[in-house]
């Protein structure tokens, strides 16, 4: 126990000495991405990762329009730890991402674990103010040892990622749509309503026992005893046949992360695009799935993001809509779309049907809908 408590002192002890710094407002990332951009052909590495083969031909069937898909791998996996270079795009040439609030906020690991020490701190204080001081102790200094060992063994507190060179280059799907979607909430307004239409009388009436007043159903606090009797007795809406107006409105809750579905069907026509084709779905595979941190198998490391961006004539195309970073959550692979197993000579499937469902990983304002997204 004395541990712990020593830990705890340590954690109140980093809280003072930089509650400063956190009371210092934050400067949020811009995460605009400003006017159209241009497909680098020369910085990623599509050849392999392209549907169909000609998907790039200036001749193609496709008009010049297709949908890059780039990745970008944590730092903390094994792929992101690697020393060759030739496999990452400079940070300078990504540019600005969306990733959400948090991350925006750049926080170093000295704020994210101060922030945290700070919260459990304050739950303990609050249970020593209700009388069980020694146990939200007790927990608030776990806690706080868990959020430091959390941070210390973290390359950094912004889930800092690298871009991979390698990008998926793919037509356009056939079904392209994006769903933008509120939270909204009915709820009962009856006891500001009542308060602002006749609280400060039934207040005076009950105050001044006036049960004339209280009884008189003509008056506002006659109004607010029947609705309250009403409400909380069934059997006497019932009887009077008369019901409570909970006078009920439309809340804002709050914005919907957006979530949207690409579905593909491959038909590779020779032995490269089929080839392309299973590296595609592998890579799509491998960085939607987390890896481990340690040894033990306790701790994972995030999947890989992506970054999705539709382009015409080489160019981002402006006339569709943007995305934030996205993390890919579905991926469904089907090898008989015809109900029957068909391969050719070498046992590649004829056709393979995927569906990829993805989420955003921030929400939408005015000011980023205003950007294209």
């Amino acid at each position: 126990m004395s541990k712990i408590t020593d830990a705890f002192n340590s954690a109140k002890a980093e809280v003072s000495r930089i509650g400063k710094d956190l009371s210092t407002p934050i400067k949020w990332s811009d995460t605009s991405r400003g006017g159209a951009s241009k497909f680098k052909k020369g910085t990623y590495e599509i050849n392999n990762f392209s549907y169909p083969s000609d998907l790039m031909a200036d001749t193609g069937i496709y008009g010049g329009n297709y949908v890059i898909f780039y990745i970008n791998v944590a730092i903390e996996g094994k792929l992101g730890q690697s020393k060759n270079e030739s496999l990452f795009v400079p940070e300078s040439l990504v540019g600005n991402r969306d990733r959400g609030d948090l991350i925006a906020m750049n926080l170093s690991k000295t704020k994210l674990f101060a922030a945290d020490a700070a919260l459990n701190v304050g739950g303990a204080v609050v249970g020593n103010a209700l009388g069980v001081g020694g146990a939200s102790a007790t927990v608030a200094g776990l806690a706080t040892v868990g959020a430091g060992v959390t941070a210390s063994i973290a390359a950094s507190a912004t889930r800092q990622q690298r871009r991979l060179k390698t990008a998926i280059a793919m037509h356009v799907p056939n079904q392209l749509s994006i769903r933008y979607g509120m939270q909204w909430d009915e709820d009962d307004t009856f006891a500001l309503a009542a308060a602002a239409a006749g609280g400060s009388e039934l207040l005076d009436a009950v105050k001044n026992g006036d049960t004339k007043n209280l009884t008189d159903s003509k008056g506002a606090a006659g109004n607010i005893i029947a609705n309250l009797t009403l409400k909380n007795n069934s059997a006497m809406s019932n009887a009077t046949g008369m019901a409570a107006n909970p006078k009920k409105e439309q809340v804002f809750k709050g914005v919907d992360f957006r979530k949207f579905t690409f579905d593909y069907q491959f038909f590779p026509r020779d032995e490269k695009e089929a080839n392309n084709v299973l590296n595609i779905i592998q890579q799509f595979k491998y960085h939607m799935h987390p890896e481990f941190k340690d040894n033990n198998n306790f701790i994972y490391i995030y999947p890989s993001e992506f970054d999705i961006m539709y382009y015409s004539g080489g160019e981002e195309n402006m006339n569709l809509h943007r995305h934030t970073s996205c993390v890919l959550e579905e991926l469904n692979v089907n090898y008989t779309p015809n109900g029957a197993f068909t391969t050719f000579a070498n046992g590649m499937p004829t056709q393979i049907n995927v569906t990829m469902g993805f989420r955003e990983l921030a929400l939408l304002t005015k000011d980023k809908v205003e950007n294209g997204l």
